[in-house]
């Protein structure tokens, strides 16, 4: 059951000195972020009423303040604010709001050096080493995509050396692309054939040396300090193209 989210007014940014409340802000859209479990109407009413208050005074405010670094997460922010829940859910809808409160309140936050820092360096992961499989939660370094194998081999293919690396669970037929935080909140893939994974998720991640054919859950392509993280739009991309291929193919 959520932590129940109190009402507050909510109004525009009249001025670049409007005095934002960045910890309000931080700590209310992280309550809605690691929401579990069914969410009770008034309180998701509640929750997106006020990310998108939020947002209605961050993103006037980030484009004033930000100068150069203006499109980081601001036309995320301005399309998630557009678009409704759709295809996503009311709750997830209201997760990716939070997502985006949470990606401007931090470089609203933070001097222009830093700005630059966490616009291009996603937060520092130390992978497993040894031999222990490791569960680490989804949502806090990265996301992830799962795919069904016989996709996922294709997509590998098509993307060469732009794919970053990918985890192989032989048992359950799938693979694990790691994508940036939030970068696939909005996809409307089939459910049936790719799954994004975020918060409230954990993902059995093997060893950096689990790469043989031996290991029913390994890099099938090598995580290495050059090939981390995969590009999320080249990444949709190729799912798109296979999984098109596949349904044209499909008697």
């Amino acid at each position: 059951m959520p932590e129940s989210i109190e009402r507050r007014p909510c109004g525009r940014a009249t001025n670049a000195d409007f005095p934002l409340d960045f910890a309000t802000m931080v700590e209310t859209a992280r309550r809605v972020i690691d929401w579990d479990g069914r969410v009770p109407a008034k309180d998701l009413e509640t929750a997106t009423h006020q990310m998108r208050g939020f947002l209605g005074l961050l993103i006037p405010a980030a484009e004033e303040r930000l100068g150069r670094f203006a499109p980081v997460g601001i036309e995320e922010a301005r399309r998630r604010l557009a678009a409704g829940p759709g295809l996503l859910g009311p709750v997830r809808h209201a997760r990716c709001l939070a997502r985006s409160v949470l990606s401007l309140c931090a470089h609203l936050g933070q001097g222009d050096e830093e700005r630059s820092t966490a616009a291009e360096s996603p937060e520092p992961w130390t992978p497993p080493t040894g031999t222990t499989v490791e569960m680490v939660p989804v949502g806090r370094y990265w996301d992830a995509v799962r795919v069904r194998s016989y996709i996922g081999e294709r997509v590998i293919e098509r993307m060469g050396a732009n794919s970053g690396a990918v985890i192989e669970d032989w048992h359950g037929q799938v693979l694990y692309w790691l994508i940036p935080l939030g970068a696939a909140d909005a996809w409307d893939l089939p459910l049936s054939t790719v799954v994004p994974l975020s918060v409230a998720t954990f993902l059995s991640v093997p060893p950096v040396s689990y790469t043989g054919e031996e290991k029913r859950l390994r890099w099938i392509v090598p995580l290495t300090a050059t090939r981390y993280l995969t590009d999320p739009v080249l990444l949709h991309d190729a799912l798109t193209a296979e999984i098109l291929a596949a349904a044209s193919s499909t008697p």
